[in-house]
């Protein structure tokens, strides 16, 4: 599975794609998993989240809250 795959579980609702819920930490650290183990960057994952967020309808303002979740979690194993 790439780590591409697993955005969609730590970001988004199935049941309400465009409401942005809180970040699910537990998928969250399987996608920090998958990066850590391809050697992925901060600023990689950054933008695969922003452009997976984008592909969904995601408003701008939905996905500058989510990477703003997802920084302190992920940044410091990425870097």
């Amino acid at each position: 599975m790439a780590c591409e795959d697993l955005v969609v579980g730590c970001f988004l609702d199935d049941r309400a794609p465009l409401a942005v819920p809180e970040l699910n930490r537990e998928r969250t650290l399987k996608y920090l998993e998958c990066c850590y183990k391809q050697g992925m960057s901060w600023k990689d994952a950054e933008q695969q989240i922003q452009d997976c967020l984008q592909q969904r309808g995601v408003p701008r303002e939905g996905i500058l809250r989510q990477l703003k979740l997802a920084r302190p979690l992920l940044q410091p194993w990425l870097d």
